[in-house]
């Protein structure tokens, strides 16, 4: 059998996710959230949403750095602690494979369950499936993958050894 072709494939660096569930009035909420992390410096990685009627869902994932900060956000930020949850030490795995097909979006959930690896969350465009999975669990992702689907070795990008972080700090 034929395996399905992909570009690439390309693993992000350790971070949170965050999930906020069944928040009333959730465009002003995350709305507001999203302004208090610019106003502290906090760069989004990820950010995804679904709203089903009541059942309102966000997802977004920050470095893990940031983690404990955000975390005072959340608290000092009436309403919405009640209906977060993090989870540490998560990363992304995006999957190029530049066309809509709902197969290639089954046949990968079908290898996160055949692996038993979680899924937290996941995005999805015309050219790439983002997944949210646990950070330790990259490589074992990627080399099953790569057992499953045509892509080529030199098209895979791992976890990025360098990570620039920008100061808060004003000097003068």
């Amino acid at each position: 059998m034929e395996r399905m072709r992909i570009e690439g494939i390309k693993l992000g660096g350790e971070l949170v996710a965050v999930t906020f569930r069944n928040l009333s009035n959730v465009e002003d909420h995350i709305s507001r959230f999203c302004q208090i992390l610019a106003k502290n410096q906090i760069n989004l990685i990820f950010l995804s949403s679904s709203n089903t009627g009541e059942n309102a869902q966000v997802t977004f994932c920050v470095a893990i750095e940031d983690q404990v900060q955000v975390k005072a956000l959340i608290a000092d930020e009436p309403g919405l602690a009640p209906h977060v949850e993090f989870i540490s030490s998560v990363g992304l795995l995006s999957i190029f494979h530049h066309q809509f097909s709902l197969k290639m979006l089954g046949l990968i959930l079908n290898i996160f369950g055949k692996m038993h690896l979680p899924l937290y969350g996941f995005a999805s465009s015309l050219s790439t499936l983002t997944f949210i999975t646990d950070y330790d669990q990259l490589d074992r992702a990627v080399k099953t993958i790569q057992k499953n689907l045509a892509v080529s070795s030199d098209q895979i990008y791992l976890k990025p050894e360098t990570r620039v972080i920008q100061s808060r700090e004003v000097k003068e």
